[in-house]
């Protein structure tokens, strides 16, 4: 895959969230610690985990695993970047053959692309290569949106769970009416599990969730671009004639964020 860029917005989010409720806390007069239980994590926590394994196959969970560096980090190559290179492809191939584009294969980062080159250089008919793609797209498509159904179900297990907690709390403070001066502290402590199981559901889980289903709709949108790319190559476009194809409006990512200085400098390069 392409380099990694820092998504700063979702860095400060997760620190922003957080620390907003904790100063909430200290401005009301309260204690961090009173915050911190163990027992109350390792219901709401742990039993929201078990409850994602028991609702989900191992391949979901192991791309939830996989997808929480999407929140964090940009891994999909720039649309402008991946047009430029596919441009290049297209006059590489058309200029020297199959066999010179070849050796362009391997050092394709982005997988999508890597393997519609693979294909075209190996001259599968346009009817089967069509195929393949499609069916490419699908499997990423439902692969890079299980690790979102599995953030969203542990979203609403973990208020659930919260609720639990509280009331197992309850369950151990009731035991202590003989004991008054415990009471308060105990519902204190009851309530906490409830406060983790809301907390890590709307500061993370179903954040989480949205921002793989955002990255997930950016690497469709990228493989569209793909297809339509090696259709144009396969129909002999390339140049300025292919990019317009790649640019007019239809996938959308080629347009987001360009500017007037990248399309500039494509003019110039297709001229050349």
């Amino acid at each position: 895959m392409s380099k990694s860029r820092f998504d700063t917005a979702s860095i400060v989010g997760l620190l922003l969230g957080p620390a907003c409720i904790l100063m909430g806390q200290l401005m009301e007069g309260g204690k961090l610690t009173t915050l911190l239980q163990t027992s109350a994590a390792l219901i709401v926590i742990g039993a929201s985990i078990g409850a994602c394994m028991l609702s989900f196959p191992g391949t979901f969970l192991m791309a939830a695993a996989r997808d929480v560096r999407k929140v964090v980090a940009e891994t999909s190559p720039d649309p402008f970047d991946l047009v430029d290179r596919i441009i290049n492809y297209s006059n590489v191939f058309h200029k020297e053959g199959a066999v010179a584009l070849q050796s362009y294969v391997p050092k394709e980062p982005y997988p999508m692309l890597s393997m519609a080159l693979n294909l075209l250089v190996s001259n599968v008919s346009p009817e089967s290569m069509m195929g393949i793609l499609e069916r490419k797209i699908a499997e990423n498509t439902r692969l890079n949106n299980a690790g979102a159904e599995v953030f969203e179900a542990a979203g609403g297990y973990l208020p659930t769970f919260g609720i639990m907690g509280a009331v197992l709390g309850l369950i151990h403070t009731m035991s202590m009416l003989s004991e008054p001066e415990k009471l308060g502290e105990g519902i204190a402590t009851a309530f906490v599990a409830t406060l983790y199981g809301v907390g890590t559901a709307n500061l993370l889980a179903y954040p989480i969730g949205k921002k793989i289903r955002a990255r997930a709709h950016t690497e469709k949108e990228l493989d569209k671009i793909v297809i339509t790319a090696i259709k144009g190559i396969q129909s002999g476009q390339r140049g300025i004639a292919l990019r317009q194809t790649l640019t007019a409006g239809s996938h959308g990512a080629p347009q987001a964020g360009g500017g007037a200085e990248k399309p500039a400098r494509i003019a110039r390069k297709d001229a050349a």
